[in-house]
């Protein structure tokens, strides 16, 4: 059905409704239910750090400046390092601070920046706390980085 102006509408309850706008509000919709709040163990409303079967993604941007988040990851069967790859802005992951302790006696096993961290020998069943801390003064600035189980 076409409107008064030539565009495509759709018959709704007697009124008559742009499909522009029926999909601008879908989109909306989608966008919408996709957001579900997470909480760190520092409190931060997204993840900022993340453990998963492959290892432990890092996302800087999710954290207020200034503050802290960590998690706990346990090295799986047959896995001998921690390889690290930093990406996004290069001053923001300079900047950041990443550590890397274990849990059990608290010895710091890495401290340094997501730049600086490339590999880290690890034993399997080795329970680590891996933390990161973003600056003050980079809110616009995105950076991470994914630590991979090699």
């Amino acid at each position: 059905m076409a409107g008064s102006d030539g565009r495509a509408c759709v018959a709704h309850d007697g009124c008559m409704t742009s499909l522009r706008l029926l999909l601008a509000a879908g989109s909306v919709a989608a966008t919408l239910t996709g957001i579900v709040p997470v909480i760190s163990h520092h409190g931060s409303q997204a993840a900022a750090v993340t453990v998963g079967s492959k290892g432990v993604a890092v996302a800087v941007q999710q954290l207020a400046a200034g503050s802290t988040a960590d998690a706990q990851v346990v090295v799986p069967n047959g896995v001998r390092a921690l390889q690290g790859r930093a990406f996004g802005s290069p001053a923001l992951a300079t900047r950041s601070r990443l550590t890397v302790t274990r849990s059990t006696d608290g010895a710091t096993l890495f401290t340094g920046s997501l730049a600086t961290f490339h590999s880290l020998a690890v034993t399997p069943g080795a329970s680590l706390v891996v933390s990161v801390q973003k600056p003050t003064g980079f809110a616009g600035l995105r950076a991470g980085s994914q630590l991979q189980f090699s």
